[in-house]
This record gives structure tokens, C-alpha cells and sequence, in this order.
């Protein structure tokens, strides 16, 4: 499966319509692979506005124009067809596409820039640069940032959107071969269906957890931590319902003041920094509703506070933690943080200490330790945060 044209002589087909797409699903449901990508605007929404589809099978790369498609569930069928896997190259914007138009996510998923970097080819490295290490192609960049729902698309935007596609099944054969010569197929597997698993539960749940995301929470008390809760949870909702990004309905820094001050009445809701009469005119009387609710919250029904700020001697066990992962991480030739980024690092320093002290609490670990890292690191890095 290799493609055999410069950037300069690519050619495509375009689907626009409902018969069109149902066709080619039926074409690519028999295959083991096809590589994805999208295009999409998201300025002034909180879901992106799908643009295009871009697929490639094993002999033709395909444009599909989403806005005269009304029948989206032969691609849905698709994305969920488990025996074909769905090629993308760092999907995370993406997965957000299908599940807003199609309302699946592409599963199973293969991510090159994963595969990238469990290959030690680089972290976080682009399409164009992977491209141009295994082909030594340059790719064209000019079409990034154009209007996509513009129609009739450029000749320019066709060809730089069927590009994204061209080469990813060619380097999915590759990187899958290497991949399987260094025993780290099932990495990639089990971290490519991590992140779906963990995308689905963040665009399905019920969003009470979005509070944990303010650090400074830990600043507040009980009643103030249980209107942040109310408050951020509020806010998603209303942004998801009515299609806006989160600061258009209300900043985080406004969020957080009210959340801190605990207003009882509107001129105490203005004096608030960044909350604008229209939105005490449109949304006050419910902002000051959940205000009023969290603070005759009994303390057991708050949320539990948020983590303090480290302490000097966390700080250090993080750091022997990041200089045992940059040692390991040259010994299995991997990027650092493909091994343990500094996040997971400081969940498993808090998770020993929600246990300290408490022998008959078990110890509950970060997802990511109950798989192939775990045998790999998990060990040492116990001992560093239990010394």
C-alpha cells in the first residue's frame, strides 16, 4: 500500500451527498484500514462546525462535504466497526468532530503521532515533519488557517486537505511493523483506546468535576468550594446547550470571584470583576440561586477541598521522579513524556498521600499505571514517593 505521487500531482474524488456516502462506506467497510482526518471552524461555538472529511483507502483519497449530508449513519456504522481501524494523526481535535456530526468515535484508533513517539521519532511531532522523516516529502502548510466553510472550497484548500490524508496509511504499515518488532503494539492500543475512553466519559458525563480544574480552589472553604462546583458545572452546561465557548458565558476569573465572595444580591454580583450588566440582566437571578444553594450546604454534603499547592519536600520527590523517568526513558529510547508526564507523576505523589497514615485505605492508582507502564516504572516510582 504505497502511494506512488509527489504533493504536486495528488489526485482525489469528492462526496457530497447522501448516496455518495453511503457508498463509499460500503466500499470502505471491507477493508482492514482507512486513514481520517477533518477539517472544521470553531471561533465563536463551543462544538466545532464540521467543514470536511477527508478518507483514504487503499487506492483513492476521498473529500467529503459534510453541509449538504443529511444521513450521517453510514459513517457512524463505520467508526464503530471494530475489525477496521480508523488511521489519524494526533486526533484529539478530531474526535470531537465525529462525535458532534456523526455521534461516534473512530474506534479502534491508530494515532501516528503516538506511534510517533513510542518509535522515539519524536514528541508531539507533526504530520508534515513524520511525513517528510519517513519520505523526505515537504508538505505544504498554507491552507491551515483558511475559512473552510467557504464554498466552493479552493483548488488550493482540496489539495492541501487531501494531503493530510495521503500518506497516513503507508506510514500506519510501517510504524505498525516497527512497532511489533519492539513489542510496543500494544502500547499504542491500549493508550490510543485510553484516550477514547477518557474523551467519550469527559463528552458524555455530568461535568461536577469540572470544578477540580481551578488550582486556586484550595484557597476556598467548604460552602465556597460547593458553589465552584455548582458554578462550573452550570456554566458547561450552558455553553454545550447553547454552542459557546466556556468564557462567553462567564470567564473563569468571574467564576471563581463569585465562587469567593458568595454574593447574596445583584449590585454585590456586579462588583465582581468582568461581570457585565447583561449578564446579571440574563443569567444573575440563576447565578445567585446556586449561590444562595451551596451556601446552606451542610460541610458533608461539600466537595472534597482541592489539592494544596506542593510542599518543598513534594517538590523534591517530584523531581527524583522526573530524573528517574528521564534516565529510563533513555534507557527504552523513549521521549520523556510518552513514559510519565509531570501530571501523572503529581496524581501518583497524591494518591500516596490520601493513604499516608491510613493503613487500611488502599492505595488507588492512576489509569495508567494499571497498564504497560505499570511493570515498567511503577516500582521505583513508588519508592520515591514513599521516601
Amino acid at each position: 500500500m504505497n502511494y506512488h505521487f509527489t504533493p504536486e500531482s495528488i489526485q482525489f474524488q469528492t462526496v457530497s451527498d447522501d448516496a455518495g456516502l453511503r457508498s463509499c462506506c460500503e466500499r470502505w467497510e471491507r477493508l482492514p484500514a482507512i486513514a481520517l482526518d477533518t477539517e472544521f471552524m470553531r471561533v465563536s461555538t463551543f462544538y466545532p462546525q464540521t467543514a470536511l472529511f477527508q478518507v483514504a483507502d487503499n487506492d483513492t483519497i476521498w473529500l467529503i462535504d459534510p453541509l449538504p449530508i443529511t444521513d450521517w449513519t453510514p459513517l457512524r456504522d463505520l467508526m464503530l466497526k471494530p475489525d477496521l481501524i480508523k488511521v489519524l494523526h494526533s486526533c484529539s481535535e478530531d474526535l470531537l468532530v465525529f462525535q458532534t456530526c456523526t455521534g461516534a468515535l473512530p474506534t479502534p484508533l491508530f494515532d501516528t503521532q503516538i506511534a510517533a513517539a513510542y518509535l522515539n521519532e519524536g514528541s508531539s511531532i507533526s504530520y508534515q515533519n513524520v511525513v517528510k522523516l519517513h519520505t523526505g516529502i515537504e508538505l505544504p502548510k498554507g491552507e491551515t488557517r483558511s475559512d473552510w466553510l467557504q464554498r466552493p472550497l479552493s483548488t488550493e484548500q482540496q489539495h492541501y486537505a487531501a494531503l493530510d490524508v495521503a500518506y497516513l496509511l503507508p506510514l500506519w504499515q510501517k510504524q505498525t511493523r516497527h512497532l511489533i518488532e519492539q513489542g510496543r503494539l500494544s502500547w499504542l492500543e491500549e493508550d490510543c483506546a485510553r484516550m477514547l475512553t477518557l474523551y467519550d466519559s469527559e463528552v458524555s458525563g455530568d461535568f461536577s468535576d469540572y470544578y477540580q480544574n481551578f488550582k486556586a480552589g484550595w484557597q476556598l472553604g467548604p460552602q465556597q468550594l460547593m458553589a465552584l462546583k455548582m458554578l462550573a458545572q452550570w456554566r458547561e452546561q450552558r455553553a454545550r446547550k447553547r454552542n459557546r465557548p466556556r468564557n462567553w458565558i462567564l470567564k473563569d476569573t468571574a467564576l471563581f470571584g463569585v465562587a469567593s465572595t458568595m454574593p447574596v444580591t445583584k449590585n454585590e454580583l456586579a462588583a465582581i470583576a468582568e461581570i457585565s450588566d447583561n449578564f446579571i440582566r440574563h443569567e444573575g437571578d440563576q447565578v445567585l440561586a446556586l449561590v444562595a444553594d451551596a451556601r446552606h450546604r451542610p460541610q458533608a454534603d461539600c466537595p472534597a477541598t482541592i489539592a494544596k499547592p506542593l510542599t518543598q519536600g513534594q517538590k523534591n520527590r517530584i523531581k527524583r521522579a522526573q530524573e528517574y523517568i528521564e534516565a529510563k526513558a533513555v534507557e527504552l529510547g523513549l521521549p520523556n513524556d510518552v513514559l510519565a508526564r509531570k501530571r501523572l507523576l503529581t496524581a501518583l505523589l497524591y494518591a500516596h498521600k490520601s493513604v499516608e497514615g491510613k493503613p487500611d485505605k488502599q492505595l488507588v492508582l492512576p489509569n495508567e499505571f494499571n497498564g504497560w507502564r505499570g511493570p515498567v516504572i511503577l516500582e521505583e516510582l513508588n519508592r520515591i514517593m514513599q521516601s
